[in-house]
């Protein structure tokens, strides 16, 4: 049974289809992608998903629909108090939108690194690219080509 689970909660990988994300933005709107956006942007952790929104917060706005992004923020770690507390009414500032995962089983499905920004590729719902970012001249970079 652990291996069954286990490999259910395997990152996905280059070549496979990802299925549709039920997600809600910071607002509490839910959004779902059927299909998936060309460039997926993913952070885990405070200080990732920290650079991701100071730059996005610079751009002009429609900047992440005009480039065929969208952006999601892993919060499933996150205790709850906090969320509601400090997290949400700051991301509610923001004027792109912030996808969220509250639930750490689906956390679990995306490929990430302690550190770094996750940039996934996609044609159609196939994953075609992974890349693990750090920086704003890397992310801008990503989103752009």
């Amino acid at each position: 049974l652990f291996v069954a689970l286990s490999m259910w909660a395997a990152p996905y990988k280059v070549g496979q289809s990802v299925m549709p994300l039920d997600l809600n933005d910071q607002f509490g709107k839910r959004y779902t992608l059927k299909a998936m956006p060309k460039t997926l942007i993913m952070a885990f952790e405070k200080g990732t998903g920290a650079t991701v929104n100071e730059y996005l917060t610079v751009q002009e706005k429609g900047y992440l629909a005009k480039n065929k992004a969208a952006f999601v923020a892993d919060i499933s770690q996150m205790p709850k108090f906090i969320t509601e507390s400090f997290a949400l009414p700051k991301m509610r500032k923001y004027t792109h939108t912030v996808l969220l995962i509250q639930d750490e089983e689906q956390g679990l499905n995306f490929p990430a690194q302690e550190d770094k920004i996750t940039v996934m590729k996609f044609r159609g719902n196939f994953l075609t690219k992974v890349e693990f970012i750090s920086t704003p001249a890397e992310l801008k970079k990503a989103i752009e080509q």
